[in-house]
């Protein structure tokens, strides 16, 4: 994306925790030179910015030592898996006094989903009462536990639903339903999600990462 898609990126440095990637994705990238690890990375003086897609427990780690170095970093959601690492993120970003950090929650600048916030927003459709959501994907890694399903994919949704109502939510509780014969041994799937925010309007999530059909949102 940043070397072929996105206008003014230079890709200049990458490091992959599986050996070899780096190196084969830096044959591919003209200027890019593999590093043996994400700090190297960060600490690189030809690296201004910093891109983050490792796995969700090692968000915390690299996106602090961006801030740490000054370097504005987009990480990948979720920011991080638990609530304590993501504090620490942000008010890491609040002590180093201007913005740094961006999370990968793309939908509020999709076309669809901008359109439907005009609509909200201008009242064309009267007051939000509540929502449903879908979130599903034809297979989950194999290394997808039964809490990923929550911090890894419908994290989106809850991002966007505070986008979209403009209010917080406040109350969240997780149902596991009967367990597709498609998930892994290690993996409640399907889960509904249940959300109540701050002026009453309840939302419903359903995710189903193992629905074999496609990604359907």
């Amino acid at each position: 994306r940043l070397s072929g898609a996105l206008a003014g990126a230079r890709v200049t440095a990458v490091a992959d925790a599986a050996p070899g990637r780096a190196e084969q994705l830096a044959r591919s990238v003209p200027g890019a030179l593999p590093l043996g690890s994400g700090h190297e990375v960060i600490s690189s003086g030809e690296v201004d910015a910093v891109v983050v897609t490792s796995s969700g427990p090692s968000h915390e780690e690299f996106v602090l030592a961006a801030i740490g170095a000054g370097k504005p970093v987009f990480c990948e959601k979720p920011l991080a898996p638990t609530p304590g690492a993501c504090l620490r993120i942000v008010e890491a970003e609040m002590a180093a006094g201007r913005r740094l950090v961006q999370v990968g929650f793309m939908r509020r600048y999709d076309d669809g989903y901008r359109a439907m916030k005009r609509a909200v927003d201008d009242g064309l459709i009267g007051t939000p009462l509540l929502a449903h959501c879908v979130h599903r994907n034809a297979a989950s890694p194999a290394f997808f536990t039964s809490d990923m399903p929550v911090t890894d994919s419908a994290v989106h949704e809850m991002d966007i639903i505070r986008w979209l109502l403009g209010d917080e939510v406040t109350a969240l509780s997780v149902l596991p339903t009967r367990r597709s014969g498609y998930a892994p041994d290690q993996l409640q799937d399907p889960q509904l999600l249940l959300m109540e925010t701050a002026a009453g309007v309840h939302v419903d999530v359903e995710v189903f990462v193992n629905c074999q059909y496609g990604y359907d949102i």
